[in-house]
């Protein structure tokens, strides 16, 4: 299946994994160099005029770092809710 995402959608994707990755770094629980490559290129969610194929390529870093970190710091198995 293949799903069509526009370039709003993309960016928006782009911004909640950004705040996901700022989350995890507050926490502690970012692998070292995890988001070398996403730094290496210049592209952030409020570039908003960059092209889909821009953001996606940083989406891709970004859910690299992402998997890089919980791979060394999984979540808890159980997170009650408080």
């Amino acid at each position: 299946m293949h799903w069509r995402v526009n370039a709003q959608e993309l960016v928006h994707l782009h911004a909640l994994l950004f705040e996901l990755r700022a989350a995890l770094e507050r926490e502690g629980m970012v692998a070292d160099d995890a988001f070398d490559a996403y730094e290496a290129q210049p592209v952030r969610p409020q570039h908003i005029h960059r092209s889909k194929e821009a953001h996606e390529t940083a989406i891709g870093l970004l859910l690299d770092g992402l998997g890089q970190s919980v791979r060394i710091h999984p979540p808890p198995e159980h997170v009650s809710a408080s």
